[in-house]
């Protein structure tokens, strides 16, 4: 690296360290005959948000694609096969949940794992709200509102039937983030 960017060997292996302190690079290090063991470097996920990433932009494009080849009612099936397989998951990792609280906490742990940026606080009203703080699907979301209907169904079959959701926030509705209150039906 150091010939190639025309520095010297110290001042890559300076920059290599300051970015393995933000957790952007690591390193391996392999015996390989005398003396100390080589280092080979390689990029964490944390350092994909540096490079072009069109996944928005493909899911966008799929959606479209679907929706003209297979019309609405396919991809109705498509959203509704996809929630199937989400809530089959979902209460999996919900299982050990007792109540009310723990299942909502147990929601936002798994919505954040999955980069929605989730927790869930007491709702001053009773219940709690599970607040999602971002959006990994907003433009596939954007392109098509089914995504969110489904989700809104999926939070409210994982609850059961004894509990009611209900969207407070929607980004997509201009909101700075998409918050849920959970509670008990009366």
């Amino acid at each position: 690296m150091a010939a190639v960017l025309g520095v010297a060997p110290m001042a890559v292996r300076q920059h290599l360290y300051a970015m393995q302190e933000e957790g952007l690079v690591d390193f391996e290090e392999r015996a390989e005959g005398r003396g100390r063991p080589t280092k080979y470097w390689s990029l964490t996920p944390s350092a994909n948000r540096y490079f072009p990433d069109a996944h928005g932009e493909l899911a966008v494009s799929l959606l479209s694609e679907m929706q003209s080849v297979f019309g609405d009612e396919g991809l109705e099936r498509l959203l509704a096969a996809r929630t199937a397989d989400q809530l089959k998951a979902y209460r999996a990792r919900l299982k050990g949940a007792e109540d009310l609280g723990e299942k909502v906490e147990a929601l936002a742990v798994l919505r954040a794992e999955e980069g929605y940026m989730a927790a869930c606080e007491p709702d001053p009203d009773g219940g709690y709200l599970l607040i999602e703080n971002h959006c990994p699907v907003c433009s596939a979301a954007a392109a098509c509102q089914g995504l969110c209907r489904h989700e809104l169904e999926l939070f409210r079959k994982v609850m059961g039937r004894s509990v009611r959701v209900e969207r407070t926030d929607h980004i997509l509705a201009g909101a700075r983030r998409c918050a849920y209150k959970i509670c008990l039906k009366a």
